[in-house]
């Protein structure tokens, strides 16, 4: 019997950062998603994101593109798979790298071009039910009042794929949930995961990192079943689906900083986990 071959989906976030540098899909995920029509869209870590190395250094995002010209632009566009209970903060964070890396030291505030941070989640991100997020800053006592800082965070919800407005975003959420390829910009996605999967050798990298972080997060699954019992006889109870969700959000901030060998530590040395919850506030 033949061995059934490993596939990557369009949800593995590397997969999202590969199939997105096609720069035709990356433009019409763009306009599906923010009804703009990017002209010219240049890639700032594509090399980052084509050697999925869990010994990588540094922020790894998976689509950090810039558009050029008289409207100048920048994007960071994220594949979310796994409930994140501080997505606000990476909203946050993530603002923060794209306007460092965006203004030069000794430049004026001026230079800072347009910005937009896109989550696209697998799971609701805040319960309310909404296919699109659009989270402005705004002041609390004047509504109206917008600070007009030229920065965009958006969460898509694929859950709420049928509330989509139509066309192509919600072609786009219900073959992020579904896998479904329906429409033209599904089709045209699910093509380039299908060529991406023929390159074996990067496939079998992409299953190597995602292995690390399923067998931390199992080792993490068993010791807070342990941790549960032993709080069961002190007559305390914690959850253990909210220890795992917390030590997934973990294992995520440690795979992006490329810090593989403090994962593992994580994994097997509770005294270590805990430093390191402390040290990434998780």
């Amino acid at each position: 019997m033949q061995k059934r071959r490993r596939r990557v989906d369009f949800t593995n976030s590397w997969m999202f950062g590969r199939v997105m540098t096609d720069e035709s899909i990356c433009r019409d995920v763009i306009r599906a998603v923010l009804g703009i029509e990017a002209v010219r869209v240049e890639y700032l870590n594509a090399e980052q994101v084509l050697d999925p190395s869990p010994e990588g250094h540094g922020v790894r995002m998976d689509v950090y593109a810039r558009e050029g010209g008289s409207e100048e632009r920048v994007y960071d566009l994220e594949m979310q798979a796994q409930r994140e209970p501080l997505l606000g903060k990476r909203f946050r964070y993530y603002q923060a790298v794209l306007d460092v890396r965006e203004l030069p030291a000794g430049d004026d505030y001026d230079r800072l071009p347009e910005s937009f941070v896109v989550f696209l989640c697998s799971q609701d991100p805040f319960g309310y039910d909404l296919p699109v997020y659009h989270l402005e800053r705004r002041c609390d006592e004047v509504p109206e009042l917008r600070l007009g800082d030229a920065s965009h965070w958006l969460a898509l919800n694929a859950r709420a794929w049928e509330d989509a407005p139509g066309g192509d975003l919600l072609d786009l959420l219900r073959y992020a949930q579904t896998g479904k390829a329906l429409g033209s910009l599904s089709r045209k996605i699910e093509a380039a995961v299908g060529r991406a999967n023929e390159d074996r050798e990067w496939v079998d990298k992409v299953w190597s990192v995602s292995t690390i972080v399923e067998n931390a997060a199992r080792r993490e699954r068993i010791n807070g079943r342990i941790a549960c019992e032993e709080a069961r006889e002190e007559g305390r109870q914690e959850g253990r689906e909210e220890g795992s969700a917390r030590f997934a959000t973990l294992a995520s901030r440690l795979i992006e900083a490329g810090r593989v060998d403090d994962l593992a530590q994580a994994a097997s040395d509770p005294a270590r986990r805990d430093e390191l919850f402390r040290e990434l506030g998780v």
